[in-house]
C-alpha cells in the first residue's frame, strides 16, 4: 500500500511539474510577443525589461526539469540549450534594445525564435507552436 502512495505522489508531482513548466513557457512567449510590441512602440526600457521577465520564465522552466525525455525517449540535456539561447539570441536581443537598434531588432527577435523552436524540435515537440514575432 505504501509503494502505490509513493507511486501516486510522484506521478501527482511530476505532473504539476510538468504543468507548471507549460505555463511558463506560454507565459514566456507571451512576453516575448509583449517585448516587441513595447519595441515597435518606442518603450525600450519597458521592453528591456519585459525580455528579462521572458528570460526569467524560461529559465526557470529549464532550470527546473534540465534532463527531460524526448517524444523518442531518449533524455536530453536541455542546459546546454538554455546556455546557447542566453549567450546567443537573447543576448543579441538585449544589446539591440539597450542600443535601441530598430534596425537589427527583428533579426534578434527572429534568431530568438528560432532557437526556441530548434529547442522543441530537440524534444520532439513540433506540436507545440511558437508565435511568429511581428
Amino acid at each position: 500500500m505504501k509503494r502505490i502512495f509513493v507511486f501516486a505522489a510522484l506521478l501527482f508531482l511530476t505532473s504539476c511539474a510538468s504543468t507548471m513548466n507549460s505555463h511558463r513557457m506560454k507565459a514566456a512567449q507571451r512576453k516575448m510577443l509583449e517585448t516587441r510590441r513595447l519595441q515597435q512602440a518606442g518603450e525600450w526600457d519597458a521592453a528591456l525589461a519585459m525580455a528579462e521577465r521572458m528570460h526569467s520564465s524560461v529559465a526557470k522552466s529549464i532550470t527546473s526539469a534540465p534532463r527531460q525525455k524526448s517524444s523518442s525517449g531518449t533524455m536530453v540535456d536541455l542546459l546546454p540549450l538554455l546556455a546557447g539561447w542566453e549567450n546567443g539570441p537573447f543576448a543579441e536581443l538585449k544589446t539591440t534594445l539597450q542600443k535601441h537598434d530598430s534596425k537589427r531588432s527583428p533579426a534578434a527577435f527572429a534568431a530568438l525564435r528560432q532557437q526556441c523552436v530548434n529547442c522543441h524540435t530537440v524534444l520532439g515537440n513540433t506540436k507545440v507552436q511558437v508565435s511568429e514575432v511581428p
